[in-house]
């Protein structure tokens, strides 16, 4: 999809304009809608709600033949989150009606609150909203792509505007690739396939090792070997590196958990339990999303990822409830569930992460389905030991339009995962504050460094879609830790 900017309207291609409602009245947001035709607009019905769209041809020589409303609400609650969703809807819209080119006019003034630009906000929904996952359909789902949108502005030759679109379209294509990496089926994206794809991110100053085998056992990631001994597929442990041009102004590493596929292994899941779990490397999607990003955004931090590869299955030689394990750090883990997977690949991860020294290490991982009996499907869950990290983290969020709720490190919980055969098991007691438990148990392997750990279980699936996303993957967070690489600073590492 093509994004300019224009001082022109044309008349061969549909016209977008935002509309607010003020109560039972309608009020243009940008663009010159004349007032009868916003009247007959709500006496059609038509509400201005966010996302609500209405057509009309007007027929008293204006430069625009078509015209398209849509709806933002109030002006006052009309924040880049509206906006994103609104262009998605247009985007769909535009998608069943076949059209290639439209031109659509921002809202005029500043949105509320600390937000981006609304440019970028609606740049960043077109092309989300336009996301389809149909590759392996024999048949496409009808409707012309939309191909090009340009946005109507007084001054088509600003660099603020231009950069604003570019941000935009970077954000929106990283989210993207991580959909498409989680949406893989499971037996196309084995460890080393997937860490494959990861390799294909390297150039213009990003680095890939990709380890595996006896470079595993060297390292001593005996945590993540155990997990993968179950499956015909070796597990593998990817580190990428990007280095800014110029001397950085800080460091950060995001380490990912990427479970291929999650059978549960010999602690099998049921079979609903499995439907989804192609999406349990959604953490190590999010991270290589950021390297497919970084190289254009250009942020002066020097940004190190981490993920952890496996397959969890109950094969021949799978690891069994019972089992000690010993992470590269050497603490030993009891293994009491082999479905509480993903902590147990990211004990070596985040043990690999400290060997990094970065001022930060944040992890990201679908850890916990206690997630979403906590908070729900609107929020992530975020733990950490630094208060200026999380409330960095909270900040970027909010910017993308994505929500982290703050969970405790309550430490009276860590015994319940005190190993009277090891050092720690790998779950807690049933029921019981999973979450935290799952966070608290990443700490051991984390070091004594800010460290930030986010469960986005809730967040990375949805199976009815969302007015972002169709069904399936997200790509949560992907914009949330981008916006964050953009305005960290050290002080806040």
């Amino acid at each position: 999809m093509i994004f300019h900017l224009s001082d022109k309207i044309r008349k061969d291609r549909w016209l977008v304009l935002p509309v607010f409602a003020e109560g039972e009245t309608l009020r243009r947001a940008g663009g010159d809608v004349p007032d009868r035709v916003l009247a007959y607009a709500r006496e059609e019905g038509f509400s201005g709600k966010p996302g609500a769209l209405w057509t009309v041809r007007p027929s008293d020589g204006r430069p625009a033949l078509r015209v398209l409303l849509v709806g933002l609400g109030k002006r006052e609650e009309a924040d880049a989150q509206v906006l994103r969703r609104a262009a998605a809807t247009v985007a769909r819209k535009a998608a069943e009606a076949r059209w290639e080119r439209i031109q659509m006019v921002p809202p005029a003034g500043a949105l509320p609150g600390a937000a981006p630009p609304a440019l970028q906000a609606l740049t960043e929904g077109l092309l989300l909203g336009a996301y389809r996952h149909d590759g392996f359909k024999s048949e496409k789902a009808p409707g012309t792509p939309l191909r090009e949108v340009a946005f109507i502005v007084s001054d088509p030759a600003a660099p603020v505007g231009r950069r604003a679109l570019e941000t935009g379209r970077i954000f929106a294509e990283a989210v993207n690739f991580s959909r498409d990496l989680i949406n893989r089926p499971p037996s196309d994206k084995a460890p080393m396939v997937l860490a494959g794809l990861a390799r294909k991110l390297a150039g213009r100053r990003v680095s890939v090792r990709v380890y595996g085998g006896k470079a595993l056992s060297r390292l001593g990631a005996n945590a993540l070997l155990g997990v993968g001994r179950g499956s015909a597929h070796p597990p593998a442990l990817v580190h990428l590196v990007y280095r800014p041009t110029g001397k950085p102004t800080g460091s950060v590493t995001f380490v990912g958990k990427g479970v291929t596929f999650d059978s549960g292994g010999l602690s099998l899941k049921p079979a609903d339990g499995m439907m989804t779990m192609k999406y349990d490397m959604a953490g190590a999607a999010t991270v290589f999303a950021l390297f497919k990003a970084l190289p254009d955004l250009a942020p002066r931090l020097e940004v190190h990822g981490v993920a952890a590869i496996a397959e969890n299955m109950p094969g021949p030689d799978a690891y069994k409830p019972g089992d000690v394990l010993t992470a590269m750090n050497g603490k030993t883990i009891e293994i009491l569930n082999t479905d509480a997977e993903g902590r147990v690949i990211l004990a070596d991860a985040l043990s690999f992460a400290q060997r990094l020294k970065t001022d930060a290490v944040i992890d990201v991982a679908t850890l916990t389905g206690a997630a979403a009996v906590a908070l729900g499907k609107a929020y992530a869950a975020l733990m950490t030991n630094r208060p200026a990290l999380e409330q960095a983290l909270r900040d970027a969020g909010a910017e993308a339009g994505e929500k982290l709720w703050p969970l405790p490190l309550e430490k009276s919980y860590l015994e319940h995962i005190q190993s009277q055969v090891a050092d720690w098991k790998n779950i807690g007691n049933p029921g019981e504050a999973g979450t935290i438990i799952g966070g608290l148990f990443l700490q051991q392997f984390a070091g004594d460094g800010p460290w930030a750990h986010i469960d986005m279980a809730a967040v990375g699936w949805n199976g009815t879609g969302t007015p972002l996303s169709p069904p399936g993957a997200t790509g949560a967070l992907v914009r949330t830790f981008l916006t964050f690489l953009l305005r960290a600073k050290k002080g806040i590492l």
